[in-house]
């Protein structure tokens, strides 16, 4: 499904593009595809007419799919700043297209005709859609498509990025693929006539980017006001808008919705579908999540980590002889619980139900994994693994999304993507490791060919003082924890999907 960003930017572009239809090369190409150059075969016009729609497709998803990408790769752990500034250059643009403000810096720049007679039709019209599509080879004729550029980058997501190029292209072919095929029959002609002759048409389109805009600049503002939702608060936990954490030294807390916080009679929360789970007196009570009303009981002690749905009920505990159980039982019909991993302390990470899927970490040496089971069936299969020094912690399921932490020697990841292994991810949060680097030589001495691996992020000196701790995933908002130097204190921050 489609973002609330993706659908705004993509019929901005199309307008955009549309906008783009007054300058020199759009009035070019309605006459060059609608003549034929002399060729009056009705095959001829069409198939000029879809390859230039496919290649000024094929341009926008080069530029801003390209600098969708240039987006992620400059810096995806500061998010929040490019987001706000794409937010403030979609405002600027939008007050600039709404007054009608000449176009700076413009681009005075035209296709070269002679492609037009060098090269087959179709070929020079797919070139000629190209160089439309990429946007900045020719006139610009809305702000908008700077502003689009802005948010492309901003956004640092592929995906969004060749959404607009495609909307963008289909903008800049469709007045053209209107008006070319009936040229020579006098129809197109004359729409091209009144189009010229109305430029209120061009400035009431230009109007409607800035509307558009206008409603990118709020997502994309919405989506850089990540904050702490609490402090003094670690492993939260989330199910549609409801969301409870684990207050530091005191009872675990519930805010739902938009209603005053509660405490709850326990700690280690966790909220799955219509439910809500805690521990208190070795024991975990299940309960409903809109009226605290108890559902169901299970004897457990040293519980360190729960998990809810509607049907399963999921912990972690401490087992004698320091291991640690991940066990789970079915709440629908009742069941006993039932042993799903067993590991050294320190080794089996929280779980995180999803329906009646548990996703799990589980370290070992030379490797670490996220795991799935499928409780109903029993069935477990990997779902990411790292075997190059790089640890796999934290996760969280909702439906078809997997939010887990990446933490290697350079740096600490925040990762959003589809549950299917090798699926595109998003990062959404990305910090410095907590691992001092030196600098590969000793002070004083000769260091010709002599330095420390690198990392892109950071150089030599002490670690990050703040590092990644439990996550928690819900429709439009990704929780996760930030705890301090020395575990002395934590906030856990809202990230804006």
């Amino acid at each position: 499904m489609l973002s609330a960003l993706a659908v705004c930017a993509a019929v901005t572009a199309v307008v955009a593009g549309v906008a783009g239809a007054w300058s020199p090369c759009g009035f070019s190409m309605v006459e060059t595809i609608g003549s034929s150059l002399g060729d009056d075969r009705p095959g001829a016009t069409l198939a000029a007419s879809a390859t230039f729609a496919l290649g000024a497709m094929l341009g926008g998803i080069v530029t801003f799919g390209g600098l969708a990408l240039l987006g992620r790769a400059a810096g995806p752990g500061a998010g929040g700043v490019r987001e706000g500034l794409g937010a403030t250059l979609a405002v600027a643009a939008a007050i600039a297209d709404w007054r009608g403000v000449r176009i700076a810096p413009q681009i005075r720049r035209q296709v070269p005709e002679r492609w037009r007679w060098t090269t087959p039709l179709p070929v020079a019209c797919a070139l000629y859609g190209v160089l439309l599509g990429l946007a900045f080879t020719t006139f610009v004729l809305a702000f908008a498509v700077w502003a689009l550029a802005g948010i492309s980058f901003a956004a640092g997501d592929p995906l969004l990025g060749a959404l607009i190029g495609v909307a963008f292209g289909l903008g800049r072919a469709l007045p053209v693929l209107m008006m070319a095929p009936a040229f020579d029959r006098g129809a197109g002609a004359r729409r091209l006539d009144r189009m010229a002759s109305e430029p209120r048409m061009w400035l009431g389109l230009r109007r409607l980017d800035a509307l558009g805009l206008s409603m990118c600049a709020l997502i994309l503002s919405g989506a850089s006001a990540a904050a702490a939702v609490v402090a003094h608060a670690t492993d939260p936990t989330a199910s549609g808008d409801r969301v409870a954490w684990q207050a530091l030294g005191g009872p675990a807390q519930l805010r739902p919705g938009t209603a005053v916080t509660i405490s709850l009679p326990g700690s280690d929360p966790a909220l799955g579908g219509s439910r809500i789970a805690w521990q208190a007196n070795g024991a975990i009570t299940v309960a409903a999540a809109a009226t605290l009303a108890p559902l169901a009981s299970i004897a457990a002690t040293n519980v360190t980590a729960i998990a809810v749905s509607d049907s399963w009920i999921a912990y972690r505990e401490l087992a004698p002889r320091g291991s640690e159980l991940l066990m789970a039982a079915a709440l629908a019909p009742p069941a006993p619980p039932r042993l799903l991993a067993r590991g050294p302390a320190g080794t089996i990470g929280r779980p995180s139900l999803s329906g009646g899927d548990l996703v799990f970490s589980e370290s070992a040496t030379g490797r670490s994994a996220l795991e799935l089971v499928t409780l109903a069936s029993a069935q477990r299969r990997v779902v990411r693994v790292s075997r190059r020094g790089a640890l796999l912690l934290n996760p969280s399921l909702l439906g078809g999304r997997l939010l887990y932490e990446r933490l290697d020697r350079c740096s600490q990841q925040l990762l959003i993507g589809p549950l299917r292994a090798g699926a595109s991810e998003r990062v959404l949060l990305n910090l410095r490791s907590t691992a001092t680097r030196d600098p590969g030589y000793e002070q004083g001495y000769e260091h010709a060919y002599n330095s420390a691996s690198r990392c892109r992020n950071r150089g030599a000196g002490p670690g990050a003082t703040v590092r990644l701790g439990a996550t928690a995933l819900a429709p439009s908002h990704a929780f996760v924890t930030e705890v301090g130097a020395g575990g002395v204190n934590a906030e856990i921050i809202d990230l804006h999907l």
